[in-house]
């Protein structure tokens, strides 16, 4: 009896183990998260180099040395003879700018000149050509240097002056004048036009300097400026042996050649005089140095034309 009661236990307690198993719930996997996909990423373009800004400064400073260094090769200025040549030879050759007043240009000028106010000239240089000979003329080549010194460093360098301008030279040589009035600059067709950034640059320069003109000629006489010398840095772009045998007191002799490499100890806050033999050369440089930022100006007829004519006193 006692082995049936066991047996039977037994046989209970494997039942109860089986059901237990048997009933026992499968855990559910956890979902693997799918693999992440790798995605391609496209390599940026590289930027594209970023342009320094124009120096504006140096491109202006340097046309200014370039001007002055080819001194040496020509003076920019034309005698009355070699005009009438060209002009007999073959006038479409040479394109004459006369920048006197509307009044005096229309009484008698040069035949073929055309006319522009010193003033107007920058907004007529789409006007001027740069594949014939320039000529620039005014009363007595001052101011009409001053105009090709701003051209000239513009871009124009088959620009010169008048020797001596209308009454110095051409009327004083007794050459005829044409008196058929008005022959506008205005009138031509553009012909010219900035090549690269470095020319805008000078030709916005130049049209501001000739913008300028309106409030001025830029020339001082002999006695204003022997009254005002602490006033001015004056240079005088003669030859040195002339400058030795007698100059204004205080002059800083510099031949027009050396005025490019001058430059950077010119000081910006103090105004300049610059004289020569008869103003020619002086306007010249006072136009270049006007369009580059300096207040600068011409001796009205320079040494020989003007305060060698005075009783102002002279240094040797």
């Amino acid at each position: 009896m006692r082995k049936q009661f066991t047996l039977a236990l037994t046989l209970i307690l494997i039942a109860a183990l089986f059901v237990t198993v048997g009933c026992k719930k499968e855990e559910p996997t956890a979902a693997q998260a799918p693999a992440p996909v790798e995605q391609k990423v496209e390599a940026a373009a590289p930027a594209a180099p970023v342009e320094p800004a124009i120096d504006e400064e140096a491109v202006l400073l340097t046309a200014a040395q370039d001007f002055f260094a080819a001194i040496p090769n020509s003076n920019n200025i034309i005698a009355s003879a070699d005009v009438k040549q060209m002009l007999e030879d073959n006038p479409d050759a040479i394109v004459i700018i006369d920048i006197r007043s509307d009044a005096d240009f229309e009484e008698g000028h040069i035949e073929g000149a055309y006319h522009s106010a010193w003033a107007d000239l920058g907004s007529m240089m789409a006007k001027i050509p740069t594949n014939r000979q320039v000529v620039v003329t005014c009363y007595s080549g001052q101011t009409a240097g001053q105009a090709v010194g701003t051209l000239r460093l513009a871009g124009f360098n088959n620009v010169k002056s008048l020797k001596g301008g209308m009454n110095n030279g051409w009327k004083a040589e007794g050459l005829p004048t044409d008196g058929t009035g008005a022959n506008p600059l205005s009138s031509r067709r553009d012909v010219s036009e900035p090549k690269n950034e470095e020319q805008e640059v000078l030709w916005e320069a130049a049209k501001a300097n000739f913008e300028k003109v309106k409030n001025g000629n830029n020339l001082i006489d002999s006695q204003s400026l022997y009254d005002n010398l602490m006033a001015f840095n004056l240079i005088d772009i003669r030859r040195a042996e002339d400058f030795a045998k007698g100059h204004i007191e205080g002059a800083k002799n510099i031949p027009m050649a050396n005025v490019g490499e001058a430059i950077p100890s010119f000081s910006a806050n103090r105004k300049i005089a610059i004289t020569c033999y008869t103003g020619q050369t002086a306007g010249q440089t006072v136009g270049v140095l006007r369009t580059i930022g300096f207040d600068a100006y011409s001796l009205k007829g320079g040494m020989n034309n003007g305060y060698l004519t005075t009783d102002l006193p002279v240094v040797q």
